[in-house]
């Protein structure tokens, strides 16, 4: 039952970002592949409810089918998934607002998503547990204007507090949002001008600094480690670089976790304490570190290394040093001509060749939320669309809640 509908599904993501610029839920965006006809909505509650446990991240589908976010609304769960709802839909359906309205009688969590500038229908804004807001023209420029003032300076409340704002075009917009209107969420990071205003090379964290330093003070298992370091693509590149710099081993090392081991942690302590006072703080470019891990989360499910741990590692390194040149403001062939990476990783990353290409490229686009793109990619590829549904969710459901 659960196989058969994720094989008739393009599925693509957008985090959720809260306050503290760290993901409160995922936005599952689901489209149909064309041949996709009747597709039984409690069959997708079904794979879903299958995919994704109580303890994985909140979940909201945003269904782009009518007919199949019309069997949602009956079918869907009241402790299941929040239905995303766009006001597009119910000013062309007449009978939307009564389906709307018993749903909601029925428990089943809806969100409203809204064009620019529109608020909910005063007389269904109680069916609602949250809203997606976006913003006109005016109210960005005058979003912008206030960002201008100081931060304790008054501000008119331009959105309703705990609401959810819609991919805003710059940084500034997500901050104005998340600081000034206490949003509940951002969906939709604006990565690409969070790079475009790095001036200087990105530092590492100093949150994952702090945790690698405690992992190693209770003697965690040295996986535990390796996954702390991993999560943040700055470090574990700095930490790959200082570990194979001249004469301090005797063989390259392209691993995190043989660095960990053959350097010892006593070394890799104090290479950490000294790292300390040049990391940073700063909680706007948490999103940019989550999201590289993500996507090196993302490609081991999509190529199934299997047992094979180093290619997993491979895999893993790949994804995350994907953006290394726009982290560290520095062409990407200088910066990977520090490493001793492989040839698959040098051919996928600069050639733009070899077998993680393809891969890479899937999981960019499962990023980018875009169904339409992801379902191209996926048939030229010739991909079981199944098989990337599932390596989708899976990574998804295993990130913190």
């Amino acid at each position: 039952m659960s196989a058969s509908v994720l094989a008739r599904l393009t599925l693509a993501y957008r985090h959720l970002w809260s306050r503290l610029r760290l993901p409160v839920g995922v936005e599952l965006r689901i489209g149909l592949l064309p041949e996709a006809t009747g597709i039984d909505a409690r069959h997708l509650v079904a794979a879903l409810t299958e995919l994704w446990p109580a303890r994985a991240p909140r979940l909201l589908l945003a269904i782009q089918q009518p007919d199949l976010l019309h069997d949602m609304l009956q079918h869907g769960r009241a402790d299941g998934a929040w239905i995303v709802v766009p006001q597009a839909l119910i000013d062309a359906d007449a009978a939307l607002a009564d389906r709307l309205r018993q749903a909601h009688a029925r428990g089943l969590p809806l969100v409203w998503a809204g064009g620019p500038g529109q608020h909910p229908p005063e007389e269904l804004a109680a069916c609602f547990v949250r809203a997606q807001y976006t913003l006109d023209t005016s109210q960005a420029a005058q979003a912008m204007q206030i960002m201008q003032r100081r931060a304790d300076a008054p501000a008119p409340m331009l959105l309703p507090a705990a609401q959810i704002l819609q991919s805003p075009l710059n940084l500034p917009l997500a901050q104005w949002a998340l600081d000034r209107q206490q949003a509940w969420a951002v969906a939709g990071w604006p990565f690409d001008d969070a790079l475009r205003r790095l001036h200087e090379p990105l530092a590492p964290a100093r949150d994952c600094i702090a945790q690698l330093l405690r992992a190693i003070e209770r003697d965690d298992p040295i996986e535990r480690m390796e996954a702390l370091l991993e999560a943040d693509p700055v470090l574990a590149y700095r930490f790959l670089v200082e570990l194979n710099a001249p004469g301090r081993l005797r063989e390259p090392v392209d691993s995190l976790k043989r660095g960990l081991m053959v350097w010892g942690l006593g070394p890799v302590q104090r290479w950490l304490q000294a790292q300390l006072p040049a990391a940073t703080d700063a909680p706007d470019l948490r999103p940019l570190r989550h999201h590289l891990h993500t996507r090196a989360l993302l490609l081991v499910q999509l190529l199934q290394p299997g047992d094979e741990e180093d290619l997993r590692r491979e895999l893993h390194l790949c994804a995350l040093f994907s953006q290394l040149d726009a982290l560290l403001r520095e062409p990407l062939p200088a910066v990977l001509a520090r490493l001793p990476l492989s040839q698959r990783i040098q051919d996928a990353l600069l050639a733009h060749s070899g077998p993680y290409h393809a891969g890479l490229q899937l999981a960019r686009l499962l990023q980018g939320g875009d169904t339409a793109a992801v379902q191209r990619h996926v048939q030229e590829q010739d991909l079981d669309p199944e098989d990337v549904n599932r390596a989708l969710l899976r990574t998804l459901a295993g990130l913190p809640g």
